[in-house]
């Protein structure tokens, strides 16, 4: 007799059950997440797969109240861990004009670091490169500019350049009431209101700077020190 073998399950099926099992309106960890579906390498992008499919799931990003490693399932989509089929449907595309006008719109920085497009990280030798995304890509999506959002890779990804989680919404808060001055705050109050950094001549010139090679950049920079010299 020949025995039977054990069903394989995607790891977007497991997925869906660890969410249905977490429930409508109720918050997980990442942490639960990978504990959830052991064996899933990546268990958080197989999770944003399901958002195609009718899942609504919130971070920080779409709910401040979130912690950076937090998520909320809103919205239970098609439930494929009990063989449901999911609905043909074409994936929605950001038009190239549309594109550009988010990009515009950003100042062709990132809309969370405030990063150019080229710029070097100053931690590493890495050029920033942006992207434009939906905020909420749950069908029907929302094409209009404020659903779109420009990040630059490390942002999109979710962390630092060093690993390290972004700091919650309690220690922005912080911060941002910490500042010396007034003139100060409302200058931050300004940029929370645009979505972008406002960057100087001084930011500008030191990015164009950080696109140079290694040699180049010491010597425009010995140079600087020369012009300083001569202006004490």
């Amino acid at each position: 007799m020949t025995e039977e073998r054990p069903v394989r399950r995607s790891s977007k099926v497991k997925v869906a059950e660890f969410l249905a099992a977490v429930g409508e309106g109720n918050v997980f960890t990442k942490l639960q997440l990978f504990e959830g579906v052991p064996g899933v390498a990546q268990a958080d992008r197989r999770m944003r797969d399901l958002r195609e499919l009718g899942w609504k799931i919130d971070n920080y990003k779409t709910d401040p109240r979130l912690q950076p490693d937090e998520y909320r399932l809103t919205a239970v989509g098609t439930r494929i861990d009990l063989g449901e089929q999911p609905k043909e449907t074409p994936r929605p595309r950001i038009s190239a004009t549309r594109r550009r006008e988010a990009l515009e719109r950003a100042g062709h920085a990132c809309q969370t670091c405030g990063m150019r497009a080229g710029e070097i990280y100053p931690d590493e030798d890495q050029t920033a490169v942006l992207s434009v995304h939906f905020i909420d890509p749950t069908p029907p999506v929302d094409m209009e500019l404020s659903n779109l959002r420009v990040e630059c890779q490390r942002c999109n990804a979710g962390v630092r350049g060093t690993g390290t989680a972004l700091s919650a919404p309690e220690e922005v808060l912080a911060r941002a009431s910490g500042l010396g001055s007034r003139e100060e705050k409302r200058r931050l109050y300004r940029l929370m209101q645009s979505g972008r950094q406002e960057r100087d001549e001084v930011d500008l010139v030191f990015g164009e700077w950080l696109r140079l090679g290694r040699e180049e950049r010491v010597d425009v920079m010995l140079k600087l020190a020369g012009v300083l010299i001569e202006e004490d």
